[in-house]
């Protein structure tokens, strides 16, 4: 705890007992000292007990103050201010008992400061920015959510997402897998912008569908409608509906797969659309987080397929897969082997 020399008058005692190792220890810890310990810490350290009383209120005014969500600089200028104000004020008082009534109105005079500057910088903040700040999560199962501005949110399970909206923009941290309907907004005859970020991974959009995953293993971007604008540290690119972008190695670059693929999770149906099953291997890694070796030629990984596959249970999705592609596919516990069909 900082505590300014000015502080002190003249009082030599309480300027001691404000360098004491012990009393730098007891007043050190992060909660406020109770008066119990107070009293114990004076009872065994009796030279300072005509100095208890204003040092407790001494040192609860610079606790209350270190508690202030203010930086230092601005916490630096409150203490400056205070001092500045009372040199101008008051003049020097040499008798002891006179210098004691000199720090108690010290002390008055700075509540009332810190009181006032607290809630003028209150009063300045509401007044430049309205904020609102929604957050949501989800843990063994898929959920839907509205957003203050009205878009649609769908969190996969085990996904957190930050919702902020201020004069800015509008502005959603997403860690894990979300499907956004992001609604267009329209302020002053400008449109307010809509970005996704997290880990360096940013997505630009105005009013679209997509989905997002972004996690340490896997970042990636389905994109079903409207247009996106996607970032990674220096590199961006402009996605088109169907594309789907991810991180490989630092490098942001598209993806083999179509995007309504990636979206199943969300609609609960994989839509084959002349899909080819190399794509459906690519799905597989990403769904289950599996490897996938596949022992077929190239050819038959270039075989098309249409219909619909219900994605709810892992065991339905693979043998309806093997039934509509004529392949088999072991789950061999970290991995799947797809093989031909015999």
């Amino acid at each position: 705890m900082t505590i300014h020399t000015e502080m002190f008058g003249d009082d030599q005692l309480l300027e001691e007992l404000f360098n004491d190792p012990d009393f730098i220890q007891l007043t050190a810890q992060q909660d406020l000292v109770d008066d119990a310990q107070w009293l114990f810490w004076f009872d065994k350290h009796p030279r300072y007990q005509e100095v208890k009383l204003v040092a407790r209120k001494l040192y609860e005014l610079k606790y209350f103050e270190s508690k202030m969500a203010v930086n230092e600089v601005y916490r630096s200028e409150i203490w400056s201010g205070i001092i500045a104000h009372l040199e101008s004020k008051e003049e020097k008082v040499v008798h002891h008992r006179f210098r004691r009534l000199k720090i108690q109105q010290w002390l008055q005079y700075a509540a009332i400061f810190i009181a006032a500057c607290v809630l003028g910088l209150w009063i300045y903040l509401q007044k430049s920015a309205t904020v609102t700040g929604e957050s949501y999560a989800t843990s063994t199962s898929k959920q839907e959510f509205t957003l203050p501005d009205g878009s649609k949110l769908w969190l996969n399970k085990n996904s957190t997402a930050d919702y902020h909206e201020d004069a800015s923009g509008r502005r959603l941290d997403l860690i894990g897998e979300g499907y956004l309907h992001v609604t267009k907004q329209i302020n002053d005859g400008q449109k307010v912008p809509f970005i996704v970020e997290h880990d360096g991974l940013k997505i630009e959009v105005l009013g679209t569908r997509f989905n997002v995953v972004s996690t340490p293993a896997v970042k990636l971007i389905a994109l079903d409608e409207g247009s996106v604008r996607a970032r990674y540290e220096n590199q961006h690119l402009i996605m088109k509906p169907g594309e789907v972008v991810n991180v490989d190695r630092g490098i942001l670059k598209r993806f083999p797969i179509k995007s309504n693929l990636i979206n199943s999770w969300q609609t609960g149906t994989l839509e084959l659309s002349n899909t080819p099953l190399s794509e459906i291997v690519v799905w597989l890694q990403l769904t289950y987080k599996k490897n996938v070796t596949s022992e077929l030629p190239q050819y038959l990984m270039n075989v098309t397929a249409r219909g619909q596959i219900d994605v709810s249970d892992m065991q339905t999705v693979l043998s309806s897969l093997e039934k509509i592609y004529h392949i088999k596919i072991y789950d061999q516990y970290d991995k799947f082997v797809i093989t031909t069909n015999n």
